[in-house]
């Protein structure tokens, strides 16, 4: 519009993972800027959006959904100039699906023209020049979660920082525990409670995610037992750092489940 600065703007969900310390070549995107975009505008100006932000619309879920970087992918095909990991999502996959197209379909009503492909779940992690084979052969699978919602702007330099954000609240958080490691972890149900403790460990010691197995939970013994026969076979085979799942942490059944996930280290 007349008169206004425009902006470089985008939508995308803030990500958090356990990355890696190096990287191969690359122009590498620093970790508080990874993001996975949601529906990219282009230049506007924020004044004008930013009226309409109170009514952005609000996800159906209420804790930021888990994944694994399950491999790496290289953009377009023909000619990559980004290297992503692409996520596969141990949340229900649809449910991101579908609040992506809620989203494109408020900013559409809005005016703004935007892109109705399908959502393809990835994170930029560099951009070219980069060498495909060095990036292969350093990829390791990692868990990866959902924080947030923001609106970032594109400055340049591989820089976006956020100007507006809708929190989600965090799958499980760690906090502070006599002579153990110990989280909080948050779920609909006990089967997120699962997943959500397993991922938890897992952004510990990676290698912890090949082996979890997903299922359905009846309770809260149901969910311990089977973390700690994923640390049992984890210690067989490789060696793993957690002891045992506590069955003592304590349990809240309000509006969501909250238990606090005690980890014999």
């Amino acid at each position: 519009m007349q008169g206004m600065e425009e902006n470089r703007l985008f939508f995308g969900f803030s990500v958090d993972a356990p990355w890696p310390i190096t990287y191969p070549k690359g122009r590498i995107i620093e970790e508080s800027a990874r993001h996975l975009t949601l529906a990219f505008l282009g230049n506007y100006p924020f004044e004008k959006l930013e009226k309409e932000l109170p009514h952005f619309p609000k996800p159906d879920f209420p804790i930021g959904p888990v994944g694994v970087c399950d491999k790496l992918l290289f953009l377009p095909e023909l000619k990559p100039r980004v290297v992503a990991n692409h996520v596969h999502w141990l949340t229900d996959g649809e449910t991101i699906n579908t609040y992506h197209k809620k989203v494109l379909d408020w900013l559409e009503n809005l005016g703004y023209p935007v892109d109705q492909r399908p959502f393809l779940s990835h994170i930029t992690l560099a951009r070219a020049p980069f060498a495909e084979k060095e990036w292969e052969e350093a990829f390791e699978k990692l868990p990866v979660l959902i924080t947030g919602i923001h609106l970032y702007e594109s400055i340049g330099n591989l820089r976006y920082p956020s100007i507006w954000n809708l929190p989600l609240l965090l799958p499980f958080e760690e906090f502070e525990h006599t002579a153990d490691i110990a989280f909080h972890v948050h779920g609909q149900t006990f089967r997120e409670l699962y997943l959500h403790g397993a991922l938890a460990m897992s952004f510990k010691f990676p290698h912890f995610l090949t082996y979890l197995k997903d299922r359905e939970m009846e309770d809260l013994n149901q969910v311990i037992q089977s973390l700690n026969e994923m640390i049992s076979l984890c210690d067989q085979e490789i060696g793993c750092p957690f002891k045992a799942v506590s069955y003592h942490g304590k349990l809240a059944t309000e509006i969501l489940l909250r238990w606090e996930m005690v980890v014999d280290v």
